[in-house]
């Protein structure tokens, strides 16, 4: 087989506990983990990669907004006083990656964990844009909506830049399961399964990445709990350019072995 050089990226889609952040740390270490979640740090797992010097997390701990909870329950309709800050910091820290600066240059992956959270930090960069006159009024004049062709645009330059960087970028995002009900039998029907993430973006995300996936887990009390990549599906939008199983095991190193990449 001939072996295949170049950078990669992944998109891993998956409900909470399925595995995403663990996968996203498989692929070619030295590895940065951009933790938006909060979590990593905690994860028991993960610890021997750190204490290795194989894995580097950064954790972002910028409230989604800086007013108080009290006063925007008492009127939601209320601009922000304070502009967020989570967003910002997130993107700055990436373009400093981006821009290949020296301290970043020794890592082969970065992971960014993830794009579900990090679109919550931006909306709320958005509303605060709004109520501040730099956009128009939100529905029904309520102060508390993005504009979503900010939001869309953000997007878009976001994740031209991180998936053509020089590390492996490999990022996770919370799952979508969408449904519409049959009117005459009133029965749900699974139309797709998305990225959770808001408005045209969900269904263009996966377009920037080399490989998408869908987390799956498969138990048996006979056997160790498996965690599954699935990369391909009538109702997924999982894709691959690799000549792999429907169903792999989460393990970004093995699926890179078995594609013909360079390790």
């Amino acid at each position: 087989m001939e072996e295949k050089g170049g950078i990669m990226n992944f998109l891993l889609i998956g409900k909470p506990g399925s595995g995403k952040t663990t996968a996203a740390c498989t692929g070619r270490h030295p590895t940065l983990l951009l933790d938006v979640d909060g979590k990593a740090g905690e994860m028991q797992n993960l610890r021997p990669l750190v204490e290795e010097g194989l894995l580097t997390i950064h954790t972002f701990n910028a409230k989604l907004v800086e007013d108080r909870l009290k006063d925007r329950a008492l009127d939601p309709k209320k601009p922000l006083r304070k502009m967020p800050q989570g967003y910002l910091e997130v993107v700055e820290y990436l373009n400093r990656i981006i821009d290949d600066e020296e301290e970043f240059q020794k890592y082969n992956t970065v992971v960014l964990d993830s794009v579900t959270r990090l679109a919550e930090h931006m909306k709320r960069l958005l509303i605060y844009h709004r109520g501040q006159g730099k956009f128009g009024k939100g529905f029904d004049g309520d102060m508390n909506w993005p504009s979503w062709g900010s939001y869309l645009a953000n997007m878009e330059e976001l994740f031209t830049a991180a998936t053509t960087m020089r590390p492996d970028f490999i990022c996770t995002a919370h799952e979508l399961m969408e449904v519409e009900r049959d009117p005459l039998t009133e029965v749900e029907i699974v139309r797709g399964y998305w990225a959770l993430i808001d408005g045209q973006m969900r269904r263009k995300l996966s377009g920037y990445f080399n490989e998408t996936y869908f987390m799956e887990i498969r138990q048996s009390k006979l056997k160790p709990t498996e965690y599954l990549f699935r990369t391909r599906g009538t109702k997924y939008c999982a894709r691959t350019s690799m000549e792999l199983d429907e169903l792999e095991p989460a393990n970004i190193l093995a699926i890179l072995k078995k594609g013909g990449c360079s390790i």
